[in-house]
């Protein structure tokens, strides 16, 4: 009788650690991708369906976003997630958090040096504030002429320098991707407006005084103050609110971002002086970077392209779309008439940046990329 009760529970142990075994390396709690309904395809490993080169653990990774679905880098994050999840097998899967939900700008940059957050697209303009200098350089004032030079030096062995600088400079990020998302401009408020003169066009003395909200970067703040303003860093998600309190004057932002959040019904006028570009960088934690294997990181490249590709055609279609429906909206465009004077006015930010940057520069503006 005990060697009958013996043999059965061996069984029993047998039968269990085949029922667990369907996920190995999985982690705690993951839906494991469904079963094959046919023969394997050629290529994937182990006739179970999963793509050859993944590691046997299963990742789900947590974007954050500031700005809503009608933002070209936020549709570029969903194409992302359809690109890694789809070549991954739906062994890698994005969760993408919109409108600030994870934080804020700063919480945000912050939360990936510290691993509670996974995936964020930062602008290159704030990156010198974590620890990545050379990146920061695209951030500069004037210094592209318009989206399609952007995207021409995304495209370049230039743009993955200036990314491969963000893992080099050891900082607890690295960058992925671009997410090219066009133009920043200004945008008043009424009583400012009325302030200035009701002016049927801007010009650089319109700037002088302004409270004008910034992102908390020391690029953009020097940028203000450039040109004359003076720059309050505001976190993003009470931006509206300090628009229309009168907290600031004034802020700036592509005009995809400006209309999609509602921008326009507390600053109705939008100043087009393309003082910078979006410089949009997908960020992720160095050290979840780290644990995926050289097939998986090849994987996160390849939906990182997707992404740009995506964030790139959104915003060419929606900007025109956006500026067409100004009338409608009841905004006002004023035109800048003095542009070199805002190009001249910055020009001193160049010279205080390294040679190294100083170089870069020359490279953008020169079509050495």
């Amino acid at each position: 009788m005990k060697k009958l009760v013996s043999c059965l529970l061996v069984l029993v142990l047998m039968l269990s650690l085949t029922a667990c075994g369907g996920n190995p390396g999985g982690d705690a709690g993951s839906t494991p991708p469904p079963a094959s309904s046919g023969d394997s395809d050629a290529g994937v490993s182990g006739g179970s369906g999963d793509p050859e080169g993944w590691s046997g653990t299963d990742y789900t990774l947590t974007w954050n976003e500031v700005n809503g679905d009608e933002y070209g880098a936020t549709q570029g994050a969903y194409a992302f997630k359809e690109k890694i999840e789809e070549i991954s097998g739906g062994h890698i899967t994005v969760e993408i958090y919109t409108n600030g939900t994870l934080g804020s700008e700063a919480e945000s940059m912050q939360g990936i040096q510290m691993g509670t957050l996974d995936i964020f697209r930062g602008n290159a303009s704030s990156l010198p504030n974590y620890g990545a200098e050379v990146i920061g350089s695209t951030g500069l004032p004037y210094v592209f002429k318009d989206m399609e030079q952007f995207q021409n030096v995304a495209e370049s062995s230039l743009g993955d320098e200036l990314l491969q600088s963000v893992e080099d400079a050891n900082c607890g990020y690295v960058a992925l991707g671009w997410l090219v998302e066009g133009p920043r401009s200004m945008f008043i408020t009424p009583d400012v407006y009325k302030r200035l003169g009701n002016p049927t066009e801007f010009t650089i003395e319109l700037m002088k005084d302004l409270k004008v909200r910034v992102p908390e970067t020391d690029l953009m703040i020097n940028t203000m103050a450039a040109l004359g303003a003076s720059a309050t860093a505001i976190a993003y998600s009470e931006l509206y609110t300090s628009l229309q309190s009168g907290v600031v004057d004034a802020a700036e932002n592509g005009v995809t971002s400006y209309m999609s959040n509602s921008f326009n019904e507390v600053a109705p006028y939008f100043i087009t002086d393309a003082h910078t570009f979006g410089c949009g960088v997908i960020l992720m934690n160095a050290s979840k970077w780290n644990s995926l294997n050289d097939t998986e990181k090849g994987w996160m490249q390849e939906a990182a392209l997707a992404a740009r590709t995506a964030c790139y055609e959104y915003n060419q279609t929606q900007e025109q779309a956006c500026f067409d429906s100004f009338a409608e909206k009841g905004i006002t465009l004023l035109e800048v008439t003095d542009i070199e004077k805002w190009q001249a006015a910055c020009a001193p930010l160049y010279a205080q940046q390294s040679q190294q940057i100083q170089d870069i520069i020359a490279r953008i503006q020169g079509g050495n990329y």
